[in-house]
């Protein structure tokens, strides 16, 4: 008879039933060959020789009756369970899940075709052996102990775990429910492991997770971008009014007066009011975008003496414009504030003398790429680099540094709002940013327009270069 799936322990009435009615029958039979057999024998002869040799044809009659029956009964019965077991492991064949059973011990009593996947090894080879004999100790523990946790809970346990295959070397995430085994009495046989492959459902769902950031990061700097608009006009109303006084007053005023360094000191900070309004009315207007072609390298040239003064007479500006370099899609007269807001970020975070880099390149971002970058996708971009020799930050303020009037200026110095304005403008051009920073290093911030003409974003080129820092290359 063949062996008992392991998957499925026949149960033990239907092993008494069976071996009973084999039983039953075989007894039936004898008693009614005996009673009739040896009457046809006393009335055929009453000679003691004949009597002999027909009780000796008898028995061997019954022999070949008995065991004709036993041989058709037992191929009946085995052929069912051959059956059912040929079903059973079809059915488990097929799942596209990975199947698996191990003893208490962690010994491996079956598996499926999906599991072998996992060992590179076939199911005779794995029948037998246990998780150390083809994974790191320290793997091969950590699914030990979750067996022992299975089998302690008594019932199933789920857990989700990046694994390797060994056929064919690709890593894959598993949600593994692990289910301790019982028979009939109760007593603990092994437990049963199923294991599915998530990770495309797992890369959906941080997919979905990343869009849905990206829709309320939209709608929140949509809402603030609203308050702060209506804010700015009413406050800019009466600014208007502020200054309007305070120079008719400063005008009437004869020039000994000592009131008018009062008067001054007013009309300088309702002035540096105006221009804290003007920054919130301009990140909170949303006009539409008259993106064309622009040449970067000339777009930066020409706007260099006016980040020269921005940036002051302690601070050098080395411009390094790259050769061959792509058109960008871009507005330029937003592309000026971009400029201007970031030459103005870096100034501010240089303690004394310092330098800061403009430099232009090409970029290719491959899928691989995007993760680097913020809001990316794949395609062809024009890059324009701002590096300082700031203090640097902590990498912990990088999520933050966005945020709408979010500063690590002391009180007084930065409105929180250029940088905003800079993901802004970035986000509306589809483009993507990136930032590289340390504290006692400086800071550079990457800006990548999309390319002009033919550069169509989700192309992916096969001229990127080697990885370079945070994110790719720029492409020759």
């Amino acid at each position: 008879m063949p062996e008992s799936s392991p998957f499925r322990p026949t149960p033990p009435e239907a092993a008494v039933t069976g071996a009973a009615r084999i039983a039953l029958t075989y007894a039936i039979l004898s008693a009614a060959w005996i009673l009739f057999s040896d009457r046809l024998v006393q009335a055929l002869t009453t000679d003691p020789a004949w009597m002999t040799a027909l009780s000796i044809l008898k028995g061997w009659a019954f022999v070949a009756v008995t065991a004709t029956m036993l041989f058709l009964m037992v191929r009946r019965l085995v052929a069912r369970v051959a059956h059912r077991e040929a079903q059973f492991r079809t059915l488990i064949h097929a799942i596209p899940d990975m199947v698996w059973l191990k003893d208490p011990e962690g010994v491996y009593l079956a598996c499926n075709p999906a599991f072998e996947r996992f060992f590179g090894a076939p199911e005779a080879a794995i029948q037998g052996r246990t998780d150390h004999d083809f994974l790191p100790k320290e793997e091969a523990d950590f699914f030990r102990q979750k067996d022992r946790e299975a089998m302690a809970a008594g019932g199933p346990r789920a857990n989700e775990e990046w694994v390797t295959l060994a056929d064919g070397g690709g890593r894959v995430l598993l949600e593994t429910l692990k289910t301790p085994m019982r028979d009939r009495s109760g007593a603990l046989i092994g437990v049963l492991g199923i294991a599915r492959d998530i990770t495309e459902q797992d890369s959906h769902t941080r997919e979905r997770a990343k869009l849905q950031a990206q829709l309320f990061e939209a709608q929140k700097l949509e809402s603030i971008g609203r308050f702060a608009g209506g804010v700015a006009h009413d406050y800019n109303n009466m600014l208007g009014v502020i200054l309007a006084n305070a120079d008719l007053a400063l005008d009437r005023m004869g020039e000994g007066r000592p009131e008018r360094r009062y008067l001054e000191e007013i009309i300088k900070a309702a002035r540096h009011s105006a221009d804290l309004t003007s920054r919130m009315l301009g990140f909170a207007r949303r006009r539409a975008l008259e993106a064309k072609e622009v040449d970067l390298n000339r777009a930066v040239a020409e706007l260099l003496p006016v980040l020269g003064r921005l940036a002051g007479e302690r601070i050098r500006i080395d411009w390094e414009p790259a050769a061959n370099l792509w058109p960008a899609l871009a507005d330029p007269t937003q592309l000026e504030q971009v400029l201007t807001n970031l030459v103005a970020n870096a100034r501010d975070a240089i303690e004394g003398p310092g330098r800061i880099r403009l430099e232009t390149a090409n970029w290719t971002l491959v899928d691989g790429d995007c993760a680097a970058w913020i809001e990316a996708e794949p395609g062809q971009y024009v890059g324009i680099h701002v590096a300082d020799t700031g203090a640097g930050m902590a990498p912990g303020l990088v999520p933050d540094i966005f945020e709408p009037f979010f500063t690590t200026k002391a009180s007084g110095h930065g409105t929180g709002l250029g940088l905003a304005m800079v993901h802004n403008i970035v986000r509306q051009h589809r483009g993507t940013l990136q930032v590289d920073t340390a504290p006692g290093r400086g800071t550079t911030f990457r800006v990548l327009l999309p390319r002009a003409g033919g550069g169509a974003r989700g192309e992916a080129s096969a001229t990127s270069a080697a990885s370079s820092g945070p994110g790719r290359s720029p492409a020759p």
